[in-house]
């Protein structure tokens, strides 16, 4: 069993592994994004789950080459998020596998980051 969500994130609160951003906004965007998770999670009656995968598929503001990897913030947000939902008991690794981030085709919304998160329910693996 799959489920989807697609967060349309605004370039002012989009965290990447490469900023050198401030504590001081990095903990605005970062419980922002959270908060967003969080609503979308409940919204959607999303989970609960035990065991999950999560696919984080990124779609920029432009074309040209990119490092999905390095939405890693702005995920992790949005999955601490989900957390605090009950979309699983903890976003560790014995409930959550991954995420594995991939690149999705460039954002349709201006000024907008897309985060496309595929939760696919798990067997146990251990």
């Amino acid at each position: 069993m799959s489920t989807e969500l697609i967060y349309p994130i605004p370039a002012a609160y989009w965290l990447s592994a490469n900023q050198r951003l401030h504590w001081a906004p990095k903990a605005k965007r970062t419980a922002w994004l959270r908060e967003v998770g969080k609503q979308a999670a409940e919204l959607h009656n999303v989970g609960p789950f035990d065991v999950t995968h999560v696919a984080a598929f990124i779609g920029y503001t432009k074309n040209g080459t990119a490092d999905p990897s390095n939405a890693t913030p702005t995920v992790k947000a949005l999955i601490d998020g989900m957390t605090d939902a009950g979309v699983w008991p903890d976003d560790d690794s014995t409930h959550v596998i991954g995420p594995t981030f991939l690149r999705d085709p460039k954002s349709k919304v201006p000024d907008h980051y897309t985060v496309r998160l595929v939760i696919t329910s798990q067997e146990i693996p251990w």
